[in-house]
């Protein structure tokens, strides 16, 4: 009896595992994958952004009609250059840019659909958002995407 007892125990914690394991590889899918690329930044800030690696995802709840936001942290694989920074500078004097900065922080903000023209690439019926804010000086920034 007691041997019966013994399998079933280490049965059930291998297939608890095993559960543990599929719903892990799960969630990193789906942070790889709908974490937004560093071209599909580029395309929709209008600024080329160093490599990156996402290294928290905080998946946003998901409404009745499929709404969502997303938020990404993200890490630079380097630096981000004081040229990408003034870059962003100048686009900023320039005017209508979706970037702005206060202090050392930079920030890129713009939503699509209903009547609001989508960036380069994207779809004006996904009804999307999309904001970065990165900092001078720091290696980390965030990433919200999303629908409304």
């Amino acid at each position: 009896m007691k041997s019966c007892v013994v399998k079933i125990l280490k049965w059930g914690i291998a297939t608890l595992g095993l559960v543990l394991l599929i719903i892990n590889a799960v969630n990193a899918y789906e942070t790889l994958y709908y974490a937004p690329s560093s071209r599909r930044v580029e395309r929709i800030t209008g600024v080329k952004v160093p490599s990156y690696k996402v290294i928290e995802y905080d998946k946003g709840e998901r409404g009745s009609t499929g709404d969502y936001n997303d938020s990404y942290t993200i890490e630079f694989k380097t630096m981000p250059p004081d040229a990408l920074f003034d870059e962003i500078d100048r686009m900023i004097a320039a005017g209508k840019t979706g970037w702005s900065r206060n202090g050392n922080k930079y920030s890129f903000s713009v939503i699509w659909g209903n009547g609001l023209p989508a960036p380069e690439g994207e779809d004006e019926e996904d009804d999307g958002t999309f904001s970065i804010s990165i900092t001078r000086g720091e290696k980390r920034g965030t990433i919200d995407s999303g629908t409304w």
